[in-house]
């Protein structure tokens, strides 16, 4: 079926009354302002609506067959946008709000009207009108927006888990195949190069699990193996596995241990990778001399830890996307210093955004205070579950 055609002017009125004098009157004084359409009933005013792009419509309560209340009711569902005004020639109380509430009516004016005053509200109403059009216009722009973000966080998901599974099966070869190189009788160059494609391949694979991690944790929900925790006992292992992988950089790497805390309902697993994240960023981003100290704090209804440096900090334009995954926070990508815990060395951009995810999916809070030159400080808030749950899950 062919769409009739439909007036291009913007600030369309249809005046519908069954008096020609009314409609001619309405007509002279609305002309100079829009493009005024006239219809003599309620049915032929539908066909006007068919056939045009009407903003505003001024209809009379009082006409034969249809009501202007009737009529404007009927264009309430095919015609949301439409701004309707009713006439009406004496003071009935009850159409007045059945024009209000089904008819969905922007003003009421009363016969005689006056020239000034129906202008004025008739400008108001195609303002409001041009006015909401805008907001939609605006919204479906956004909403387009916000789908191609979507797509676009989609694809980045899918980039990582593909290329983690493509990289991980070659890679744990490799790893075996300069294991077994080791065992057997090298000598001199060659074991050192053997050595060297060892540590190349576990740096490698530091960040084909942190892809695998960063793609698992973008699944509508991750699914926690909860169990009795104790986080400082946690945080202190990590601590003295960081301290035996950094003893060439002369950091100091405390633990602030304060009074004993139960055991908390947490996922080791996720928990250990979040706060090794942690740990490793404060390293990498601490100069040789520097300190990093982790603390443990009870705060009633939860329980803070606090991951804090002397570090480089971090530049105030910067805080706010700093557990987003590739932020510039972790710096230049051209600039990029590959590298397991020397200072100025760079991951993949992933290590803080996995630890917020995982805060998060223990129903947890995560931020950070830093001042560039000083040292930066991450805290970790999880409530106090002490109550395991083997199958948890928890929207990420």
């Amino acid at each position: 079926m062919t769409e009739p055609p439909r007036s291009h002017h913007e600030r369309v009125v249809l005046v519908v009354d069954d008096e020609p004098a009314s409609l001619r009157a309405v007509r002279r004084a609305l002309t100079d302002d829009c493009e005024v359409l006239m219809a003599a009933s309620a049915a032929e005013a539908l066909e006007v609506l068919a056939a045009h792009s009407v903003a505003l419509v001024v209809a009379d309560q009082r006409m034969p067959g249809t009501s202007g209340t009737e009529f404007l009711a009927q264009t309430v569902e095919r015609y949301p946008d439409l701004v309707r005004i009713m006439l009406t020639g004496y003071a009935d109380v009850e159409a007045l709000r059945e024009a209000i509430n089904s008819g969905r009516v922007y003003h009421c004016l009363t016969k005689p009207w006056e020239t000034r005053e129906l202008r004025q509200v008739v400008r108001r109403g195609l303002e409001r009108y041009e006015g909401e059009r805008e907001r939609r216009r605006l919204l479906c722009e956004l909403q387009r927006a916000y789908m191609q973000v979507q797509r676009e966080a989609e694809q980045k998901g899918r980039l990582l888990a593909i290329t983690a599974h493509e990289l991980g099966t070659p890679l744990h070869i490799l790893l075996n195949a300069t294991d077994l190189a080791l065992e057997a009788e090298l000598s001199g160059a060659g074991r050192a190069w053997i050595e060297t494609a060892r540590r190349a391949g576990h740096w490698l694979a530091r960040g084909v699990a942190q892809m695998t991690a960063a793609a698992r944790l973008r699944e509508p929900r991750l699914r926690l193996h909860r169990e009795p925790l104790d986080l400082r006992q946690l945080l202190a292992e990590l601590a003295d596995e960081l301290r035996r992988a950094v003893r060439q950089r002369d950091l100091e790497i405390t633990l602030a241990a304060g009074p004993a805390l139960p055991a908390l309902a947490l996922d080791r697993r996720w928990m250990q990778r979040a706060f090794w994240n942690l740990l490793t960023n404060a390293v990498r981003f601490t100069p040789d001399g520097g300190f990093v100290c982790v603390e443990v704090r009870d705060e009633g209804d939860c329980v803070a830890a606090l991951v804090r440096d002397s570090g480089i900090g971090i530049a105030a334009e910067h805080l706010g996307e700093i557990f987003e995954p590739f932020s510039v926070a972790s710096g230049d990508p051209l600039l990029h210093g590959s590298g397991l815990f020397e200072f100025g060395a760079r991951g993949l951009g992933l290590g803080l955004a996995i630890a917020r995810q995982v805060a998060e999916a223990h129903g947890g809070t995560i931020g950070v205070v830093s001042v560039p030159a000083q040292g930066s400080c991450f805290t970790m808030r999880v409530p106090k579950l002490t109550t395991p749950r083997r199958t948890d899950c928890a929207p990420v």
